[in-house]
């Protein structure tokens, strides 16, 4: 009879706290504390020397809508891409459009027109900041 009354309280308990994650799932901006921090995620690309690839341009594809979510920049902004050879591809710009769910996003890099890198990745985000669910944001190409 112990073993039934614990297992049912547990139940009750597991069942309870559930609601309440749920809840505040929904009602994102009441209570929740945030940092001030901007994320962006994205990625490096290199050759198998480590030698890093720079590319012409790119673009970041939702796989599901095929809406066009590249991160606007500058010329300036790209040179500093290609020097760095680290590429944004979601950021915090996207919070509240992804706010609790997951999107797989497609990153495509070009060099003369040419496709020469496609990654896909699961981002989404919650209450505060974007995440990254899946994906290697280090890219070694042959």
């Amino acid at each position: 009879m112990f073993r039934f009354l614990t297992m049912v309280y547990m139940a009750f308990f597991i069942l309870a706290c559930s609601k309440d994650n749920e809840k505040s799932k929904e009602n994102c901006g009441v209570n929740t504390v945030c940092t001030q921090n901007y994320v962006t995620i994205g990625v490096t690309i290199e050759d198998t020397s480590s030698v890093k690839i720079v590319l012409d341009s790119y673009k970041v594809i939702d796989i599901t809508t095929k809406e066009d979510l590249t991160i606007p920049y500058s010329r300036e902004e790209f040179e500093n891409y290609r020097d760095t050879g680290y590429y944004p591809i979601f950021s915090d710009a996207y919070r509240v459009q992804y706010q609790n769910s997951k999107v797989t996003i497609s990153f495509i890099g070009y060099i003369s027109d040419n496709e020469v890198v496609t990654e896909e990745f699961i981002v989404g985000a919650d209450c505060c900041h974007v995440s990254l669910f899946s994906g290697n944001t280090k890219i070694v190409l042959d």
